[in-house]
């Protein structure tokens, strides 16, 4: 089975974050002939991003100091 670890979360973080910012500041327009809100789109995918690189980070710290325990 695929496992998921911090490196995997801190790529799908940025290609989040910079799907948000291409939405919400480069091409906007590409939302809005649909009828989507490109502020809210955009925005929902920028927190989401925020979500998966903090998870990342956080598995990263446990990781390290999992060696450390006695």
């Amino acid at each position: 089975m695929f496992k998921t670890g911090y490196f995997y979360h801190f790529l799908t973080a940025s290609v989040f974050i910079g799907m948000g910012i291409y939405f919400i500041t480069l091409n906007p327009s590409a939302l809005e002939i649909r009828g989507i809100n490109p502020i809210w789109f955009g925005g929902i995918l920028l927190v989401w991003g925020v979500f998966r690189g903090i998870n990342g980070y956080l598995m990263m710290r446990k990781r390290r100091n999992a060696g450390n325990e006695k």
